[in-house]
This record gives C-alpha cells, structure tokens and sequence, in this order.
C-alpha cells in the first residue's frame, strides 16, 4: 500500500514512517512537508491513502484537500493535533475521509494504520461497485 503524508515538521514525518513501517513492513510511505509538493507528489505517484496535517505554512489540510480534490479521489485522513469540531466540520466538507488526533503513543499508529486500510478498502469497494455498474450500463 502506497501512502503519502503531508506535515510541515520533519521528526513528526520521520517518526510516523518509522514506526509505521515497524508495524507494516509492505507500506509504501512518502513523505512531504511543503502541501504544494505533496499535491504533485500525489499526482506523479498515485498513492492509495493521503494523511495530511492541519496546520502548515504554505496552506492548512482544509485547502489542501480542497486543491488535492480537484485533481484526486484518493483517500484523505486529516491527522492532527488541532481537535475542534468547526475544523473537522470543514475538512469534511472539503473531503477528507477521516479525522484523527495526532498523538506520538504506539496506540495512535496502530489506530491511524487501521483507519487508511479501512479508508482504503472502501475507496477500492467503491472504485470496483462503479466499474461493475458501468460494465452493465
């Protein structure tokens, strides 16, 4: 599974991708902390899940979900710190999948793991229930 993930600090990108390889010796992770290049790296990369911080210099996770939106439908899990129902509100409306708490405890990897399978099995149920349906059209 190919994962990319956007945040602006750098020990959180490493220490996410360490740990989740730990746990998942298959997953494919790309890390980015520049938003604008994250889009372009989803778009030459295809990744299969997307995890984008709130907050970031160039544009907050809301934005750049609006902008990855116009281009992707891969799934998107907004993981961050900033717990605040008007933000998850507005990440919803912009896209994202889903909405974690980023925490630095081996439960919230093990969490965050669970919820881009889970993201990602349905992106794949959905992409297969339209081929089906256009197959019979």
């Amino acid at each position: 599974m190919k994962v990319v993930i956007v945040d602006n600090e750098p020990l959180y990108l490493q220490t996410t991708k360490a740990i989740m390889m730990a746990f998942d010796g298959e997953m494919d992770i790309q890390t980015s902390t520049s938003p604008v290049e994250a889009i372009e790296l989803v778009r030459s990369s295809s990744p299969d899940c997307v995890i984008s911080d709130y907050r970031m210099p160039e544009m907050d996770g809301v934005e750049f979900t609006r902008r990855l939106r116009k281009s992707s439908r891969v799934p998107i899990i907004m993981c961050t710190s900033v717990f605040d129902e008007k933000v998850a509100e507005e990440a919803f409306k912009a896209g994202v999948n889903d909405y974690v708490m980023k925490m630095m405890e081996a439960e919230q990897y093990i969490l965050l793991l669970r919820r881009i399978r889970n993201a990602v099995d349905m992106h794949r149920m959905r992409l297969e229930i339209e081929r089906t349906s256009s197959m019979r059209a």
